[in-house]
């Protein structure tokens, strides 16, 4: 994978080319490893910070809000992406089986091209996530990231949290919870018309987390319940990023993590997509999808 400079391709992909704007075993295991991932984001603030973060001007809250939202996109595209084009996950007869290319994927019993394609799919979202926000204002100066030893050496389950399926439950159990405590930032914040932009992509953050338990044959449905993630505000989530963002210990970075790998360019990522990209659905009540 070819490394990026900061700033220069990978940035200009996801995030500010193109628009030319500013530079129930299963649930409880991923509630639990979400906790941890928090870590000490998840206490109550101490009086002095809450003092500090009140005195701040809004449109600064507002400003980190969009940054930290666009930095968790990030983070989502170079998962997805390495996850599709790294042969010991994509082998798996679950996903591509004996071809490690996400678009020529094996057959059943030997490969599964749906399973793929749903990742695909999560991939160009994730893509359309980040563009989002870049219109919305945000702005991240991350472009390589970091992961737990062993995260892509492996299909996995959502039970594990070290494989490809377990990380992914757990990045985005956190991603409901952040973009949740967003739009009720940004309520509070006087810029009601964030709310929505966060909101439809939490919804389709859900819809990444359901379809990844589908993958092994996990109920989707029987865990529904109200989010247990102990994000309370976007600065909780910032902080939980941390590990990916540096390498330094964090919950699931035992040891020397992996990394760090760039975020991938939108030529790269839109070779990996291929033709399964997502469309935009203008209304449910349609019956019908248009991009």
């Amino acid at each position: 994978m070819a490394m990026v400079k900061d700033g220069e391709r990978a940035a200009d992909a996801h995030g500010e080319g193109g628009f030319r704007h500013r530079g129930d075993v299963v649930t409880r295991r991923a509630a639990l490893a979400v906790a941890a991932l928090a870590g000490a984001a998840a206490a109550a603030p101490g009086r002095a910070a809450a003092a500090a973060r009140a005195a701040r001007p809004p449109a600064d809250a507002i400003q980190d809000i969009l940054d930290t939202a666009l930095t968790g996109e990030r983070l989502a595209i170079t998962f997805y992406y390495t996850a599709l084009t790294t042969p010991a996950v994509m082998h798996d007869p679950r996903l591509g089986g004996p071809s490690a290319d996400p678009n020529h994927p094996g057959q059943p019993p030997g490969g599964n091209p749906a399973n793929v394609k749903t990742l695909q799919a999560a991939l160009d979202a994730e893509v359309k996530h980040a563009a989002a926000l870049v219109v919305a204002g945000g702005q991240s100066p991350f472009v390589r990231f970091y992961f737990p030893v062993g995260t892509f050496d492996a299909l996995g389950s959502p039970a594990q949290p070290n494989t490809v399926l377990g990380r992914l439950d757990i990045l985005e159990t956190a991603f409901v919870g952040a973009y949740a405590a967003a739009a009720r930032q940004f309520m509070l914040l006087g810029r009601p018309d964030l709310a929505p932009v966060v909101a439809r992509i939490m919804g389709v953050e859900a819809e990444h987390r359901a379809l990844g338990r589908l993958i092994v044959g996990v109920d989707p449905v029987r865990p529904l319940k109200p989010e247990l993630t102990p994000i309370g505000t976007v600065a909780d989530a910032a902080r939980a990023l941390d590990p990916f963002l540096t390498g330094r210990a964090g919950e699931g970075f035992a040891g020397r993590p992996m990394g760090p790998i760039p975020l991938p360019t939108a030529t790269q990522t839109a070779r990996v997509i291929g033709r399964y990209q997502t469309r935009i659905v203008r209304s449910f009540l349609s019956g019908g999808a248009h991009g």
